[in-house]
């Protein structure tokens, strides 16, 4: 019998009370570890051969030790000790339930431990450094300390955590010692193994990190690099263009000029045979015709055109604010608006690029076609001009 309770009565207590008022934040500081407490604490106490009524205060402090817990995790010690005195009753022995209330006191951390009983709870309290499922029930510490602390413990500090508990914390009798000493050590070397391995994944993820960093800011590089040759190529292709209008415009322009100074000089109808020299009038009306056509296709080629169909709007996904025919119909403080957000959203500003560059495009295809007219007619009325000439000097001599 203990206290008037047999064990049996005082662990189905424990269990009610755990089963009803624990809350299920508390997943290690629970029935299974107050069981496991009172199951070695009556272990070593029967190694030592302690006096019946030392060992029953023990096996009852080793079950009430943690009863606090229901009421509150921060001095639950003294919760605890309160529900102890409560459940004994007033007819309990004094001097017996004071030891029962020091017992479990001095499992309360940063205490120290006066005499064998005390020692003896201390190592039961405490065993599960010395058990082979020590990492297991630290992780049932960790998701309980997560819940109650909010915070999230990564493996390395976790581990780290557990490893500074194990070396600090060390059986106290040397029953313990002897049986739980040996596992101890080797989960000392456990935790140390896994600090390294945490050490070394965290290391790999780091180095993954910057190898992804590097290929996405290689990948940046390469996409700049794009653009800006799809640019240069753009403006050679404009200045090219403007080029061969000028050339156009210039021979053309000379071709016309010359030809009317003849006409005007009166070349032509020099003499008194006007009859016989107005035939060669019409190569020569052909080739300024369609010298005019031709310098007229090439001004419109290298004409700059600066007007747009439709006011342009920031929201328009089909047309770039970087066109100047566009934003010249914005406001500065809009302008600088929509420039500061392309700048803070990359994929925007590779978006504007890109219509700009379509657009760019669709100027260029414009030019050249005007262009490839200018060319194709200044040819045919150069040849049509010279086979009239021949044909008209065959003719004649």
């Amino acid at each position: 019998m203990i206290a008037k309770h047999t064990e049996e009565e005082i662990s189905k207590h424990i269990f009610k009370l755990f089963k009803e008022e624990l809350k299920e934040t508390y997943i290690y500081h629970n029935f299974a570890h107050t069981k496991q407490t009172a199951d070695t604490v009556k272990e070593l106490a029967e190694a030592y051969e302690l006096a019946p009524d030392e060992k029953e205060d023990l096996i009852i402090a080793a079950w009430f030790h943690d009863s606090g817990y229901t009421k509150s995790p921060e001095n639950h010690e003294e919760e605890s000790i309160k529900m102890v005195k409560e459940y004994l009753g007033k007819g309990f022995p004094e001097k017996r339930l004071e030891n029962i209330c020091n017992l479990i006191l001095s499992t309360k951390v940063g205490n120290q431990q006066k005499s064998l009983s005390e020692e003896i709870i201390h190592d039961a309290d405490y065993v599960n450094m010395g058990k082979k499922k020590f990492e297991e029930r630290a992780e049932l510490l960790r998701c309980e300390w997560e819940k109650i602390n909010n915070k999230i413990y990564s493996d390395l500090e976790w581990a780290q955590l557990q490893l500074e508990f194990l070396i600090s914390k060390r059986f106290k009798t040397s029953v313990a010692v002897a049986k739980y000493g040996g596992r101890r050590e080797k989960n000392i070397k456990k935790q140390r193994e896994s600090i390294e391995k945490s050490k070394n994944d965290q290391y790999k993820i780091h180095l993954k990190e910057e190898s992804t960093k590097a290929k996405v800011e290689k990948l940046g590089r390469g996409i700049e690099t794009l653009y800006r040759s799809v640019y240069g190529y753009h403006m050679e292709l404009s200045s090219m263009a403007d080029k061969k209008a000028n050339i156009m415009i210039s021979i053309n322009t000379i071709v016309v000029s010359v030809i009317i100074t003849l006409f005007g000089s009166g070349y032509t109808f020099g003499d008194s045979e006007g009859f016989r020299h107005v035939r060669f009038v019409f190569p020569m009306l052909l080739l300024v015709i369609t010298s005019l056509i031709s310098v007229t296709f090439a001004i419109l080629s290298a004409k700059p055109n600066i007007t747009t169909k439709q006011k342009f709007e920031l929201q328009n996904k089909d047309s770039s604010v970087l066109f100047f025919g566009n934003f010249a119909q914005l406001k500065l403080n809009e302008f600088v608006a929509h420039i500061k957000s392309l700048k803070e959203e990359k994929n925007d500003l590779y978006d504007s690029m890109t219509v700009d560059i379509y657009h760019l495009g669709g100027v260029l295809i414009k030019k050249y076609k005007l262009l490839s007219w200018s060319y194709n007619i200044f040819m045919c009325g150069l040849i049509l001009c010279a086979i009239g000439f021949l044909g008209i000097t065959i003719y004649s001599y």
